[in-house]
């Protein structure tokens, strides 16, 4: 596939209209260059965004969400009043609950043939937004010709710039007319309070004591709860994908720096300062708590402690939850080393090996005493003299990344839950801890 090829839009299209999504990077043979297979991900990257992420999806579900409250406005009265709760002496309206019904029912089949793709794409562009990752790709010869101004292919991953005089800051794959990510940002802000709005119907709907008034609340309530659960589930996932993709870049640029301090193309950076190593990632959270703590609070001889307890629980329940998963992950690995053993899980390596050393991805244990060792669960031991410890970014849910880096010049990734034992006692055995 050449670079024209890829930036041509499809010919063919399907029944209705809709271009079809592009395939994924599995499916497409790799071209001649780097800059070449950089151009086919950007140009089918921005393709899946414009399906995964446009303006025009919003729209389709606010049409979803007027179709529903339409069709439920004009069938729920008329239908209680058949099953005999509505006021007395009224009659049913059954046009209303056929036309109710109908325009309902449509709604729902026009949204389910609409959104048929959306998953695919999600996953598409996941794929794209990772296309350059995969060793064969890295490893593809540079482009030599010139490519005009802007950005650089080649430096488009800190693998292919580790060399040169400086890492320029990685910007991941530009997608070609793609988008800059605010509408999920404002998804991930709107659809949250579309899901309050309903969840506060809901409530007011099932405290009415009369069923008519009740069921009034409660039509809308019970489509904008749902509606906005689902896009609120949707849109943190595409948000949590975005996550992982800057995670991996990071950890990338951790990295090859430390790989450029050992082989000196760079000089080592001094320590940040702890204010700047806090994670602040439950700061909303915790802002969130805070309020429905002095919401609670302002509302004077009302306040309970049930305010006060759904405040703070919405601050602790999803701190336990995430740290303590790393708390249960490094005790089982204690479990399973003791002493001056430290249990990790060897990672495939996402680029071409450096060195004739190559472990077999899986369990492994790291004897750092007197001779430290790594020892797979299946494979040969690598005796580890004169290696070094690089030490990836911190991750939400995942295990940090780590890379011991051999003295041949081999590198074996590594995952470890107990990063503050494992980096101590890397640095005791005598490794260059980065």
């Amino acid at each position: 596939m050449t670079v024209r090829d890829a930036e041509a839009p499809p010919q063919r299209r399907r029944g209705s209209g809709r271009v079809p999504l592009p395939p994924a990077p599995r499916d497409v043979p790799l071209p001649a260059t780097f800059g070449d297979w950089y151009d086919v991900a950007a140009s089918n990257l921005g393709a899946v965004q414009r399906r995964d992420s446009g303006g025009r999806r919003m729209l389709a579900g606010l049409v979803l969400v007027l179709g529903c409250l339409l069709g439920l406005g004009l069938a729920t009265e008329p239908v209680l009043v058949l099953l005999g709760n509505g006021p007395d002496g009224a009659q049913a309206d059954v046009a209303s609950v056929v036309v109710g019904g109908l325009v309902l029912l449509g709604t729902l089949a026009w949204w389910t043939r609409y959104r048929r793709d959306w998953g695919r794409a999600r996953r598409l562009r996941q794929g794209w937004a990772l296309a350059l990752r995969d060793p064969e790709v890295l490893a593809l010869p540079t482009r030599t010709q010139a490519t005009g101004p802007g950005v650089d292919p080649e430096r488009m991953h800190d693998f292919r710039a580790r060399e040169l005089a400086e890492l320029e800051p990685y910007p991941g794959v530009k997608p070609v007319d793609g988008f800059s990510g605010l509408l999920d940002a404002l998804r991930a802000i709107l659809y949250p309070l579309v899901l309050a709005v309903g969840l506060l119907l809901v409530v007011v709907g099932s405290d009415q004591d009369d069923l008519v008034d009740g069921a009034t609340a409660l039509s809308p309530g019970v489509v904008l709860l749902v509606v906005g659960l689902l896009a609120s589930v949707r849109a943190w996932r595409r948000l949590a994908d975005g996550w992982v993709v800057a995670g991996l870049e990071h950890d990338d640029r951790a990295r090859w720096t430390g790989w450029r301090v050992l082989t000196g193309h760079e000089e080592a950076a001094a320590p940040r300062p702890w204010w700047r190593r806090l994670n602040l990632v439950f700061l909303p959270v915790a802002v969130g708590g805070l309020v429905v703590v002095v919401a609670r609070s302002a509302s004077g001889p009302t306040a309970g402690v049930d305010g006060v307890a759904i405040g703070v629980g919405i601050v602790v329940v999803p701190i336990l939850l995430v740290y303590g998963s790393f708390v249960v992950r490094m005790m089982a690995g204690r479990v399973r080393a003791r002493g001056v053993e430290v249990s990790v899980r060897v990672l495939a390596d996402d680029v071409p090996p450096l060195g004739p050393e190559v472990v077999v991805p899986g369990p492994a244990v790291l004897d750092l005493g007197d001779a430290p060792t790594l020892r797979p669960a299946d494979g040969a031991a690598v005796a580890l003299d004169g290696a070094a410890l690089v030490s990836g970014v911190p991750h939400m849910l995942a295990s940090r990344r780590h890379w011991l880096m051999l003295a041949d010049g081999s590198q074996v990734p590594l995952v470890c839950a107990d990063v503050r034992r494992l980096q101590r006692l890397a640095g005791s055995a005598g490794l260059r801890v980065l």
